[in-house]
């Protein structure tokens, strides 16, 4: 709807009072009462509800804290790492993408990562395609990382931001400038082994995306690649002990790993995450194969998901936990205590837990054991020293020798916040709440002063000396902190022919509203959870339904176009109702001069750029009956950029803009910061622009009626 600028104002206050009030949690009840946030409504313990507001705040436009749209790159049309890291990387994204993935479903944001994956695949090993280091990957091996910049030049959001112009053609022609890709960890030595860790972890990514999309066609278009994709991986599987094997740096935070023989050189052997990823990959494969009515291909994808998976314990100690893995000759690194390769690997420890590799005893046995006695004398003192999951305790004595391999720095105890979305969703799984929201109280500060950064050095303490010198710090990698709590409240195993919830509720809440609905297909899933205790019953669409025996409940879903509510009754509870919250902005008036003049102000670039268009033309989408589609998304996107633009501009005027003091660390730029809000919004307009006239990397067909209605609008010339 098209309003005025008054409306808009008190919407931007309204937006401001239902903000969060605090970055404390209380894990105990202590502040029961009811909240009323922006995405999460509930009652029960306060400090909770408004973390996980917080978390649901970080994926969408805000005023308050680093958000996703800030990490839109305009060359693909889709998320890049960061500012200054102007490629797509699989081992930085793992856990913080599958972790939002059910709330990636909504456009732009859909198209946005699926975007950004399919450079992955676009440029994947075919046993010809050189790397940017000269190496030829193997037939459907993955990579580090892979990119695309296209003519344009920074100024238009084109290129590398650190080199003059982009290092690109400054004419927007729809030409790729550059690309490039790398088969093995780009940091490591060239000898070292294919990145297989990235590899195996891109299959699930991927295989998760095209399941929670529900798109038949895209599924058929990817799957060849994904069947490439485990063909390789299955040519690393030992046949006889069905486990796969990797080399030096063949881990996902690589180049670590290097399985030293006794003359000094590196071999290979048993790396347990690489086994354990494969059967998650596989399963979500197989999904995918039915998916395209391929069941006989399914059916052999899951036995060797059952071979591998049954061979796993030979990677476990007696007291449950995994081991970082087994050499070929036979020695078993990742014991915690042991007198020689005596460290904890959280890796594959709490991959199998949030990928259900191992059972709910198994998982609930890994994540006490890790919580409760992986500590001792050796600095840090445990894992997660300061909030943060790190990957080792103690420091590695075989690790590669490559980079800087201070205990505590990068992969060597390093905090990488990716991967806190797994290790969220394993214990929100075995019913611990206290590590996921302590990891979201210690990131959540950075991201609101905007110094996320990943990773971080002092064992998940402080950002690296460098990065601190640029004006503001953005990270992808650090929406695993957020985006492990999101999912793990209920897990979303996605299948071909529906999803599947797990609840995992903190005792603390006895009421709780998602306002931001999950995907499935064009499904929008609006979830609640009324009482305390264990799941019973649920309330589907208006209809009673039992949980099941293993506590889930299983949504019969085609993914047509249609709002379902679903409420989990807890113990003895009663349905408190669940309202389907339609996502509704208020569009200015084309006569709003200074809404729309908002980011030329700041950005000498929007001073010819005509932001009121975008209203105009999400308005007419939204009458046309199209505003689900992924021009209606990134217009509203950009608008609400502006919208959330004005509201910081007016928290700081008055005051109220509430940015966190870091310890040890300088604080961000905040005029630079309001700059990055008006530059994307103009970026992320442009590539709305490039798409329409057919100039993006990925040349998706346009309607006719969506044309006009952008012409009609002025976002294209008539």
């Amino acid at each position: 709807m098209i309003t005025t600028w008054r409306t808009v104002f008190c919407l931007i206050i309204l937006w401001g009072l239902t903000a969060q009030k605090s970055t404390g949690i209380t894990l105990n009840g202590a502040e029961g009462g009811h909240f009323t946030g922006k995405y999460v409504e509930g009652d029960g313990d306060v400090g909770m509800l408004n973390a996980l507001n917080a978390a649901f705040e970080s994926t969408r436009p805000s005023p308050n804290m680093a958000n996703l749209p800030l990490l839109y790159k305009r060359d693909w049309n889709g998320y890049v790492e960061g500012p200054v890291w102007p490629c797509w990387w699989i081992q930085n994204t793992f856990g913080a993408t599958y972790s939002m993935m059910p709330f990636l479903g909504e456009e732009p944001y859909a198209s946005w990562i699926g975007n950004s994956q399919a450079m992955w695949f676009m440029q994947m090993g075919d046993g010809v395609r050189k790397d940017g280091r000269g190496l030829i990957g193997p037939d459907g091996c993955l990579c580090d990382a892979a990119y695309y910049h296209m003519n344009g030049g920074s100024k238009n959001g084109f290129g590398d931001p650190r080199e003059k112009g982009g290092a690109v053609g400054q004419e927007i022609d729809g030409k790729i400038s550059s690309q490039g890709v790398w088969f093995n960890q780009g940091d490591g030595a060239i000898d070292g082994d294919w990145f297989i860790g990235t590899t195996v972890a891109g299959l699930i990514m991927e295989s998760d995306r095209l399941l929670v999309r529900h798109d038949i066609t895209a599924a058929k278009e990817r799957l060849e690649q994904l069947k490439r994709v485990a063909s390789f991986l299955d040519s690393r599987r030992d046949p006889k002990v069905n486990l796969l094997i990797g080399g030096k740096g063949a881990n996902l935070l690589a180049p670590s790993y290097a399985p030293r023989k006794k003359d000094g050189s590196i071999g290979q052997g048993y790396l347990t995450e690489l086994s354990v990823n494969y059967v998650a990959g596989l399963e979500r494969l197989a999904e995918v194969c039915e998916l395209c009515n391929l069941p006989a291909d399914a059916k052999t994808y899951r036995s060797t998901a059952q071979k591998v998976r049954e061979a796993l314990p030979r990677l476990m100690t007696p007291e449950g936990y995994f081991i970082r893995g087994e050499d070929l000759a036979g020695t078993r690194r990742g014991i915690f205590g042991a007198p020689e390769h005596g460290y904890f690997e959280t890796q594959p420890n709490h991959f199998a837990g949030a990928f259900r590799v191992v059972d709910d005893k198994a998982n609930t046995k890994i994540i006490r054991f890790m919580l409760d006695k992986v500590k001792g004398p050796q600095e840090p003192g445990s894992f997660a020293p300061h909030g943060l999951i790190i990957p080792n305790y103690p420091g590695y004595d075989d690790h590669a020798g490559e980079g800087d391999m201070t205990y505590g720095f990068w992969c060597n105890g390093g905090g990488w916040p990716a991967h806190q979305g797994t290790m969220d969703m394993a214990c929100l799984r075995a019913a611990e709440f206290v590590h996921p929201f302590k990891a979201w109280a210690a990131m959540r500060p950075m991201m609101e002063a905007f110094r996320a950064e990943t990773p971080l050095r002092s064992w998940g303490l402080l950002p690296w000396e460098g990065t601190l010198k640029q004006p503001y710090n953005l990270v992808y990698d650090c929406w695993g902190a957020s985006g492990g709590l999101l999912r793990g409240l209920f897990e979303y195993e996605y299948t071909a022919k529906g999803v599947r919830l797990w609840p995992h509720i903190p005792p603390g809440i006895t009421r709780l509203v998602q306002k931001i609905p999950a995907s499935y297909g064009k499904t929008h899933l609006f979830i609640a959870a009324t009482g305390t205790g264990v799941p019973v019953n649920a309330m589907v669409g208006g209809k009673l339904f039992p949980i099941e025996s293993d506590g889930s409940l299983f949504l019969p879903l085609d993914g047509a176009e249609k709002d379902l509510t679903v409420e989990f009754l807890l113990g003895d509870a009663k349905p408190g109702g669940n309202p389907v919250n339609k996502r509704q902005i208020a569009i200015p008036s084309f006569q709003d001069k200074t809404f729309w003049n908002l980011a030329a102000q700041l950005d000498s670039e929007s001073q010819s750029v005509n932001f009121a268009a975008a209203g105009l033309f999400l308005n007419s989408m939204e009458k046309a009956k199209l505003g689900e589609s992924f021009e209606a998304g990134q217009a509203r996107v950009v608008i609400e950029i502006l919208g959330a633009l004005a509201e910081r501009l007016r928290l700081a005027s008055t005051g109220q803009l509430k940015i966190p003091k870091l310890d040890q660390i300088s604080p961000a730029d905040n005029e630079a910061i309001n700059k990055l809000y008006a530059r994307q919004a103009r970026i992320i307009l442009g590539g709305l622009q490039d798409h329409l006239k057919g100039l993006s990397l990925q040349r998706y067909p346009v309607k006719p009626q969506v044309l006009q209605l952008a012409k009609d609008a002025g976002l294209l010339e008539q």
